[in-house]
């Protein structure tokens, strides 16, 4: 058995050479099976404020959250573009047609879009219990009784994602 002892400058001296060396390996290639067309593929994100006329009313709410939808998709699907392209270039390829859209999520807790509302689908107001607070005479806090409120949530903003596929032209 041999054994081999490094100073500190000579393995030094070899961690600098494998670095250098590493770049002169020859680059890799995706080969592609005879049928199949290389692509490429990005996410894109956009996101529009919800601005109601009305933050009381349910299909106030429902039309601005439908228009802040309408309104992030196209700058969604323009971002998704714009990346590719930016792929593409860093590849040395060319960009070629669009062959796929999706705008399913990417996130692992479901896909729940802006059509749930808090009281159900399309729905942002509705009622909710709370409890009526008071001081007894030790100063403790206690509930006292329930009362019913009538609420309406705005969300604050719509996201919209879209993952695309491009295919390579060159």
């Amino acid at each position: 058995m041999t054994s081999i002892s490094l100073t500190a400058p000579r393995a030094l001296a070899l961690a600098a050479a494998a670095l250098l060396c590493g770049p002169l390996a020859a680059p890799a290639r995706a080969d592609v099976a005879p049928g199949q067309q290389r692509t490429i593929v990005a996410v894109g994100v956009a996101s529009a404020n919800v601005t109601p006329q009305d933050r009381k009313r349910n299909d106030s709410i429902k039309a601005a959250v439908d228009a802040a939808q309408a309104q992030a998709l196209p700058d969604a699907i323009r971002e998704g573009r714009e990346y590719a392209e930016k792929l593409a270039t860093a590849a040395g390829v060319t960009l070629g047609d669009l062959l796929t859209i999706s705008n399913a999520p990417a996130s692992p807790y479901g896909p729940f879009g802006y059509q749930f509302g808090p009281f159900g689908v399309d729905q942002y107001c509705g009622d909710r219990r709370v409890a009526i607070v008071r001081r007894d005479a030790n100063g403790r806090r206690r509930v006292v009784g329930r009362r019913t409120r009538h609420v309406c949530i705005v969300p604050p903003r719509v996201v919209q994602q879209v993952t695309v596929t491009y295919a390579i032209a060159s």
